[in-house]
């Protein structure tokens, strides 16, 4: 029986642009074709907070289907509305064998692109204030807010105190991209400190010129990419697909090995 993964949108983000991670694109494989059963969260204009609601009633529903426990998915906010499941529900975190976030804001952003590229596309989505690096949802999840540190060079967001990360027990996993000409600790909208809250969650590091936020699931905005920069890369979505599958196997090798052990 194949293990589900469940694969949660990010901001504003269409449905075909999650396609590539289930059923990959021009030969290169996807999750599906690695033996995953990929569910998708349906799309919603919601906030983050109603968000995660949601996706807990949507794990109810889909325990019904498919056996459990389950993998989640999250790219970008997606990756917020996982991470925030473990956080309202830390009961259910059974329910998830794997939280993996892809180019994930763990502590949030500077909201300063966002606001500019919705007006200018014409888009509602109410998850827009909850990202911004104050905002209450932030402090909610992380257990803390944070401050700019200007004692170095530029200046440094940092956590006022030590943060939530995941309950006991839970396997959280974040993979980010890092664009070398962009200072290599951003993939030109989300800051790798971010990704893994500082270095607090383990993660894994897609270094190269186009592992820009929108390559990382392989999608293209034209409007991106004259407001970024940001162009089209078919290795970097399929890169990011063969840390997943190897974060993945890695656990099972290792669970059979302890296994093995006990009997």
């Amino acid at each position: 029986m194949p293990r589900t993964i469940v694969i949660v949108p990010g901001f504003n983000e269409p449905d075909k642009d999650l396609n590539t991670l289930a059923d990959g694109r021009r030969g290169r494989p996807g999750l599906s074709n690695r033996g995953f059963d990929c569910r998708m969260f349906p799309v919603v204009e919601a906030t983050i907070s109603e968000r995660i609601d949601r996706f807990a009633a949507f794990l109810d529903d889909l325990k019904r289907k498919v056996p459990f426990p389950a993998i989640s998915l999250g790219y970008s906010v997606g990756g917020l509305v996982t991470r925030g499941f473990l956080r309202r529900y830390p009961e259910r975190a059974g329910e998830v064998l794997h939280s993996i976030t892809l180019g994930t804001p763990h502590w949030g952003m500077t909201v300063d692109i966002l606001p500019m590229l919705a007006a200018f596309m014409r888009l509602k989505d109410r998850a827009l204030g909850e990202l911004d690096l104050r905002s209450d949802f932030m402090k909610w999840l992380n257990g803390t807010g944070g401050h700019w540190d200007r004692s170095g060079p530029g200046r440094n967001w940092k956590l006022d105190a030590e943060p939530w990360v995941a309950p006991p027990g839970a396997c959280l996993f974040s993979i980010y991209g890092a664009v070398p000409h962009f200072g290599g600790d951003n993939d030109g909208i989300v800051w790798r400190d971010s990704c893994t809250l500082d270095g607090r969650i383990r993660s894994s590091e897609i270094k190269s010129e186009r592992a820009y936020h929108l390559n990382l699931i392989g999608a293209w905005n034209p409007l991106v990419f004259l407001i970024k920069g940001f162009t089209f890369n078919d290795k970097v979505w399929s890169e990011a697909i063969a840390r997943i599958a190897d974060h993945l196997t890695t656990h099972v090798i290792a669970d059979a090995a302890a296994g093995a052990e006990i009997s």
